[in-house]
């Protein structure tokens, strides 16, 4: 074999591994996005506040499963979409702690997380998230719902926020668009042709009329800071929005900071 037979073999060897890596990519991607667990259905939550579990049938056959917890005052109701990982088991508790500014906290689990099922698309995603919300108003007047996304939720927060009125919008740790950050750890893929969620917050955010309240702290690894800033900048310049910088915050430990409760009850509480 010549050298230039070497090259060029070497280089054919080297293309099929890199295209067995897309097509690997390609259909493991839900797995990467959505690291979900499943529960029982006859799993029982343990949480000091009072709350009850809410079952809500899809036209499709699918179920979602939500708690909603109760405040010792409640102000108003806080619509919750939490991260890729886990499940309501996890959330819940994560979820209650938002109660202690006195608001009650409505937490929804995605298909295929907890006791929720069903076929999962951006689209039945979307959907879902006007179910619960519509949900959530049977509770409340739309000027006393804050709808907050965390991580993976801001993509579904921002898209019902833009279709409805909500009183507030609080996104935490959020994402400027899914490809963005899925290019972040993946920039060898091109994930712009591959990813089946797209989550466009850039797109959706500019329709949101409510104040929003960005969080996002200096240290995260998992959805950069500068992402969370692009989608704060992308609707700067209003002053009844906020960006809020926690400096070496990570993802998942904004809410050990101070400065980060004191914001959130700033904005939670104004207008009151």
């Amino acid at each position: 074999m010549t050298e230039w037979e070497t090259f060029w073999y070497i280089g054919l060897m080297a293309f099929i591994v890199y295209l067995l890596v897309l097509l690997i990519y390609y259909l493991i991607q839900e797995r990467l996005l959505f690291v979900a667990t499943t529960l029982q259905i006859r799993h029982r939550f343990q949480l000091a506040s009072p709350f009850e579990e809410v079952y809500l049938d899809l036209e499709d056959g699918g179920k979602i499963h939500a708690l909603h917890i109760h405040s010792e005052e409640s102000y108003g109701l806080i619509l919750y979409f939490h991260g890729n990982t886990g499940n309501m088991n996890k959330w819940s508790l994560v979820a209650e702690e938002l109660t202690t500014y006195g608001f009650d906290v409505l937490v929804v689990d995605y298909r295929g997380f907890g006791k929720s099922y069903g076929r999962r698309t951006e689209k039945t995603l979307f959907s879902d998230a006007q179910i619960i919300y519509d949900y959530a108003l049977t509770f409340v007047p739309e000027n006393r719902l804050v709808v907050y996304g965390r991580s993976l939720g801001s993509g579904l927060a921002v898209k019902v926020a833009s279709d409805n009125n909500p009183w507030k919008l609080v996104l935490e740790t959020p994402y400027y668009h899914l490809p963005e950050v899925a290019f972040y750890h993946f920039p060898f893929i091109p994930v712009k042709w591959l990813l089946r969620f797209h989550f466009r917050s850039d797109r959706y955010i500019k329709s949101v009329t409510c104040p929003i309240a960005i969080f996002h702290g200096t240290k995260d690894k998992v959805v950069p800071y500068r992402s969370g800033l692009r989608l704060y900048e992308s609707i700067g310049g209003d002053p009844k929005h906020m960006m809020v910088t926690i400096p070496r915050g990570k993802h998942s430990d904004l809410g050990s900071f101070a400065l980060f409760r004191e914001k959130m009850k700033e904005f939670l509480l104004k207008g009151l």
